[in-house]
């Protein structure tokens, strides 16, 4: 174990379009670069039903991009009836 297992990663919350930009021209490099901090585990992915519910009717080149986050760094936020859109 090093020094980075034992430090909080920062928490991120991941709309569907960041994963979409992986394949956009206009932001295909930042997303690219996020995505190598991604699977670096530089942070806490979160995913949402809302989440997988789109990614369930994308083309399956932008639902593997998922398989790119660290099973350590997903994490699934359930709704409840508190939960607005």
């Amino acid at each position: 174990m090093g020094f980075k297992d034992f430090i909080m990663r920062p928490r991120i919350y991941i709309d569907t379009s960041v994963i979409g930009g992986y394949f956009d021209e206009e932001f295909e490099v930042a997303t690219k670069q996020f995505f190598d901090r991604i699977e670096n585990k530089d942070f806490d992915i979160y995913f949402s039903e809302v989440n997988e519910t789109e990614l369930s009717l994308a083309p399956e080149h932008i639902k593997d991009l998922k398989n790119l986050i660290p099973s350590e760094c997903y994490k699934y936020l359930e709704l409840n009836p508190t939960c607005k859109f």
